[in-house]
C-alpha cells in the first residue's frame, strides 16, 4: 500500500523490524545443534536492535503520531489504539524479559523468542494495514505534513540495517 509520505519514517522503521522478526524466527527454528547459539545471538542483535531503533519507534508513535490522530478521534473508543499500545506493552515487556536474562545468563528460549517474533511481525503489520491507513483518511494532507515533521528518519534511504 502507497503510505503518505509523512508516515515513510515509521514504515522504514517497520521494515527494519520485520527483518528482525524473520531472522529471530529463523534462529527459533533452527537446527537444534545450532539452535540455542543462533537465538542467543539474535536475542543481542534484537536487544541493540530495540535500543537503536525500536524504542526510537514507539516513543515516536505515542508522542507524535497518536496525539495527531487524537485530534481527531476518541482514542478511548479505538480498538485498534487499543491494541496498538497493547501490543508495544507486551513488546517492551519482552525486550527487558531478553535484558533481564542476558544479563543473568540464563538462557533463551527458543519458543519465547518465535513468540517475540510473532508479535512483532503481527504488529508491524496490523499497524501498516489496519492503523496506518485509518490515521491517514482521519488526519488529511495539512495535518500528515504537520504530523511528520515530528518524525525521525533513522536511516537513510540508501543504508541497510547494519544490525
Amino acid at each position: 500500500m502507497k503510505r503518505h509520505p509523512s508516515l515513510h519514517p515509521l514504515s522504514q522503521h517497520h521494515h527494519f523490524a520485520l527483518i528482525q522478526a524473520l531472522e529471530m524466527r529463523r534462529a527459533a527454528e533452527a537446527p537444534a545443534d545450532k539452535r540455542n547459539a543462533m537465538v542467543e545471538r539474535q536475542a543481542d542483535k534484537f536487544v541493540a536492535f530495540w535500543h537503536k531503533t525500536g524504542a526510537v519507534h514507539f516513543r515516536e508513535e505515542e508522542e507524535v503520531l497518536l496525539p495527531a490522530y487524537a485530534r481527531h478521534t476518541r482514542l478511548d473508543q479505538d480498538a485498534g489504539i487499543t491494541r496498538l499500545l497493547a501490543d508495544h506493552a507486551e513488546i517492551r515487556a519482552a525486550v527487558q524479559d531478553l535484558e533481564r536474562r542476558r544479563e543473568k545468563k540464563i538462557p533463551i528460549e527458543a519458543e519465547a523468542m518465535a513468540r517475540l517474533a510473532k508479535l512483532l511481525h503481527d504488529h508491524v503489520r496490523f499497524e501498516e494495514n489496519d492503523v496506518f491507513p485509518r490515521i491517514e483518511h482521519a488526519l488529511g494532507e495539512e495535518n500528515l505534513e504537520a504530523m511528520g515533521r515530528g518524525l525521525t528518519r533513522l536511516h537513510s534511504k540508501t543504508d541497510v540495517c547494519d544490525i
